[in-house]
């Protein structure tokens, strides 16, 4: 009778040791877990900086029962901790790997958030906070999936952040066009204005519906 005790209690301690196993598992094999919520619980930590008009760079550091992955949304924003600088957009989904380690080095693709303020830089701060725009996010995600043109991300991306007029942001899409000639970069110009207006109309919204395709 003793050792039928001791075996039943081996086999209890053992089915107790697996459950608690896998009740802890999903918290680091689980799906992938967003960067904002995976911050908020503790699983995380992580600090930004900026890096010009183009992306964001941080550390990612794991807890010890912190997911394998984590992943940035589209449209999820930087905002610099100084005041007067840019904004800056999450293009596409960005997943994170800490599978192999419990601290990631990345660099984000973002977009200029304010066409009409200075990019901040690697000595500014950048806290990331959730998109406040569902067509933002909608356009970053179709950004991710069609990767367009630098500069048509961008005019896309101010059209839903800002609604500037044309003749307020032409001037920043003519310094991205490469062209020997005026009629060469006029036309490259166009294209980049059209194409933005056909990334806003694949994603869902009428290219009329904002300022900068009007005139």
């Amino acid at each position: 009778m003793m050792r039928c005790s001791v075996v039943a209690l081996a086999v209890l301690g053992l089915v107790m040791t697996t459950v608690s196993s896998e009740a802890q598992s999903p918290r680091r094999q689980g799906a992938p877990v967003d960067l904002l919520d995976a911050m908020a619980t503790g699983r995380v930590e992580a600090v930004f900086y900026g890096n010009g008009d183009e992306s964001v760079r941080g550390r990612i550091r794991r807890s010890a029962f912190g997911p394998q992955e984590v992943t940035v949304s589209p449209g999820t924003q930087f905002w610099a901790q100084q005041d007067g600088l840019q904004g800056m957009t999450t293009l596409g989904w960005v997943p994170i790997d800490l599978t192999r380690t419990a601290i990631a080095y990345v660099e984000i693709p973002t977009a200029c958030t304010n066409y009409d303020l200075p990019a901040p830089t690697r000595f500014d701060r950048m806290d990331p906070v959730c998109c406040p725009d569902r067509r933002m996010a909608v356009v970053s995600e179709y950004v991710g999936k069609t990767q367009p043109p630098r500069p048509v991300a961008q005019l896309a991306v101010w059209a839903v952040a800002n609604n500037p007029e044309w003749s307020e942001v032409v001037g920043w899409a003519e310094s991205r066009a490469l062209a020997d000639d005026e009629q060469e970069r006029a036309e490259q110009v166009a294209s980049y204005r059209q194409g933005a207006a056909n990334l806003l109309l694949t994603a869902g919204f009428d290219p009329a519906g904002f300022r900068m395709f009007r005139e």
